[in-house]
């Protein structure tokens, strides 16, 4: 039996399950030649065609007959056409010219054609009004695709950051302005499945969180999905990043070079055989400027710096096949030597990834990949002399291979179906000098995965507005006995091309426990499940509308609802541990809310104003004496005004507004004495996350201006960034101020106004 036709039975046997009434969900039981019959297909890349890079969502459609296809991560579409008659084929995406070209089919027949997209200079026309439009008849619920300029494009804090943008959409919250975990729904950061070119990032920070390790110059696409994300994806409970680096230029060398106040970076690309070659890096220099200046010993600061490296080549060996190898370095390094030796600190903390991807078009309606990748995430830390210092040292080391085959029969089922296999290997060693370590975890376990998944539609070439997509995964790993059978469902119902209902049900299971303090990332500790702590589980509900009520706008409202069963929270004052037990509680939570969103993607001014009332709980047996509370990041309200306005070609200003009501915290409601050491007092907790600190508000500006830099061109930028514009200093922690008597409550507050300039320059 043949690939495609084992895939199409298997396809056949999943379908016809979703429901005991096959004319209502099965596919009909037809043969394939029958269900091909009068139909042709038309397949093939949509590219850049400047550089030659993929383009990912670009749409291919013929707009007489509401049919239509979206290209892949790999810029891979295919449409299913009828046949005997002239039909106007459409190219759109945003940022570029549509494309039109007549053509007509004969019966079962097989066409490959490559589309190069040219870039759009003028906005608001046409095409990028019929993509946003596409965005509300997406059958997705809870995405957001995020472009590589938007990155660039709003205010920072010294540096362009993806999680900055991510923070200020409706669900995703933080727990500080000096953090980059994403709490997303009620979900922690280790809840998250992070991805780069297919690779799981597990600590995805820089500079203690303040920086995520994703270099904006070298991103191609971003996609997000908050929640109800399909089979394909899993071992996370919440929601789903997706970042893909870009490919290079297949047709000139050309690079870009970035210097700022707190960081310097640069890319090249250049063509490479069949294909291209991507090389970036950045690095910080605060710890040159500070010594150079004679601060670091003067002040008694530490010596701190962060790097990463990106490196990516693409080749294509035949018309269809391509091959990527990519590579992601990144480390944070801290040293502090102190006057009295029993204080030095040394600290280490960082990511290495490796992806070798292999994409391969076995015909028309059949695309398979092959994943193989290398993750490792570790941290060490160091106090005291060096005769006798306390050590710490964390890691976990992820390698995966996945197969995934995407077919495309006909335009009325989309089938998706692979399998993983992934070995972790995890570590924490806590020791005191030479002696025997008091806590030296390290276990080894398999985890294996496979999924079927099915995008179906009632009629072909219909105008029918019902899409349900059904999923099945199912997944286990070898430290716990308990197999995952996770079935996923959503469907989108088009109203009128204008508005459309999505809802979505699914089961997720996580393998992977996190141990982390929520102020600092750095020692964050991952160990995978046992049989007495068993795996997490999330059962999810979404609903939604999508609308377009302007032109040029779109508005979603979605309302959500999540349970989570065996959460994890890390036990206070570890020292020592011999097993998951020692390290963790064990709890329960649920999460629930509504969003809205009204974003506006083409003209002069574009942005987005979000909205989200949300509530989070958690419930567990050795915490808060088994009553439930709020987490530290459940935010009541939060608010989110993003804007950008080119006032001319060659000025782009920027503004992001934020408000949301204040972190829960512990209050401190008593002060009991010590014995031990009688000028200080021990403070007595009230009921946990019972008081909130004040609201955060926060106000950012930029200014972007192009100009030619010995070239014929505007090829560099200069920006000027404003970060807290009014100087409101937010309130980071709450703590107890005992240098005095009465001892005090005092506000730790972060960051106050901070102005920066950098400058790119594209050669």
């Amino acid at each position: 039996m043949s690939i495609k036709a084992t895939v199409l039975f298997a396809a056949l046997i999943f379908t016809s399950t979703v429901s005991t009434n096959d004319k209502a969900l099965a596919i009909p039981r037809h043969t394939h030649s029958e269900l091909d019959s009068g139909i042709a297909t038309i397949s093939g890349f949509v590219t850049d065609s400047a550089s030659g890079e993929t383009i990912v969502g670009a749409r291919v459609r013929i707009r007489a007959l509401k049919i239509g296809a979206v290209s892949n991560k790999s810029g891979y579409y295919t449409l299913h056409v009828p046949t005997d008659e002239d039909v106007m084929i459409e190219v759109s995406s945003v940022g570029y010219q549509s494309i039109t070209e007549q053509m007509k089919f004969s019966e079962n027949e097989n066409i490959r054609r490559n589309f190069m997209m040219r870039v759009e200079s003028i906005k608001g026309n046409e095409v990028t009004v019929e993509a946003v439009r596409n965005r509300v008849q997406e059958t997705q619920i809870s995405q957001v695709t995020i472009a590589a300029k938007q990155v660039h494009d709003i205010p920072r804090a010294g540096e362009a950051d993806l999680f900055r943008i991510l923070q200020l959409l409706p669900g995703v919250q933080t727990s500080s302005e000096i953090s980059s975990g994403l709490y997303i729904r009620g979900g922690s950061p280790d809840q998250n499945l992070i991805l780069l070119n297919g690779t799981v990032l597990y600590n995805p920070s820089h500079f203690f969180g303040f920086f995520s390790t994703f270099n904006p110059d070298a991103i191609k696409d971003v996609e997000l999905i908050k929640g109800g994300f399909p089979a394909e994806y899993g071992g996370r409970l919440s929601a789903v990043l997706s970042v893909t680096d870009i490919d290079g230029d297949r047709n000139t060398t050309k690079g870009k070079f970035s210097l700022g106040l707190i960081s310097s970076r640069a890319t090249i690309e250049t063509p490479v055989g069949s294909g291209a070659l991507v090389l970036s890096g950045r690095r910080t220099y605060i710890d040159v400027v500070l010594k150079a200046a004679g601060l670091q010993d003067q002040l008694e600061l530490p010596a701190y710096y962060f790097y990463d490296l990106n490196a990516k080549i693409t080749q294509n060996p035949s018309p269809n096949d391509k091959i990527s190898l990519s590579g992601y370095l990144g480390s944070d390094h801290l040293d502090f030597a102190a006057s009295n030796v029993v204080n030095n600190i040394t600290m280490g903390w960082g990511n290495k990834a490796a992806a070798l991807e292999w994409t391969h078009i076995f015909g028309n309606d059949l695309f398979s990949k092959i994943d193989i990748n290398a993750s490792n995430f570790s941290s060490g830390f160091t106090f005291g002399s060096s005769t006798q210092p306390f050590r710490w040292d964390n890691a976990i080391n992820d390698y995966t291979a996945r197969f995934s085959l995407e077919y495309n029969p006909n335009d009325r089922n989309s089938i998706r179906t692979g399998i993983q296999g992934t070995v972790y290997h995890t570590r924490l060693k806590i020791q005191v000098g030479d002696n025997p370590a008091s806590a030296d975890l390290s276990q080894t376990p398999f985890y294996g995965a496979l999924y079927v998944q099915d995008e179906w539609k009632p009629s072909l070439f219909s105008t029918d507005p019902l899409a349900i997509t059904a999923g099945l995964r199912l997944d286990k790993i070898s430290s716990n006995s308990e197999i995952g059978i996770d079935p996923r469902l959503s469907l989108r119902y088009i109203i009128n091309p204008s508005f459309s209902i999505k809802a979505s049900y699914g089961i997720y299971h996580q393998y992977l426990k996190l141990a982390s303090n929520q102020l600092i990332s750095v020692f964050d500790i991952w160990s995978p499940t046992d049989e007495i702590q068993g795996p997490q589980r999330a059962d999810q509900y979404v609903l939604g509308i999508s609308t377009a009520p302007w032109e040029n706008y779109t508005f979603e409202i979605e309302t959500y609802y999540k349970k989570m069963y065996n959460l994890a929270e890390l036990r206070p004052n570890i020292r020592s541990a011999n097993s998951l037990e020692d390290v963790l509680f064990v709890g329960n939570g649920k999460s629930y809310g509504v969003e809205f969103f009204l974003q506006k993607q083409v003209g002069r001014l574009t942005g987005w104003f979000g909205y989200t009332l949300a509530w989070t709980w958690r419930t567990f047996p050795d915490i808060n004496q088994g009553k439930e509370y709020p987490p530290t990041y459940d935010r009541r309200n939060d608010f989110n005004l993003v804007l950008t306005y080119m006032l001319n070609d060659r000025w782009t200003l920027g503004t992001t507004a934020t408000y949301g009501t204040g972190q829960a915290y512990t209050q401190i409601t008593a002060l009991a004495p010590n014995f031990e050491n009688p000028a200080h007092t021990i403070p007595i907790e009230g009921d946990k996350n019972s008081l909130r600190l004040p609201p955060y508000n926060r106000l950012d500006l930029s200014a972007t201006h192009h100009f030619s830099l010995f070239s014929k061109t505007r090829n560099a930028e200069f920006d000027i960034d404003i970060y807290n514009v009014y100087n409101y200093r937010n309130v980071w922690i709450s703590q107890v101020d005992q240098s005095g008597n009465p001892a005090q409550i005092k506000y730790v507050r972060l960051l106050p106004i901070l102005p920066t300039v950098s400058i790119s320059v594209q050669f």
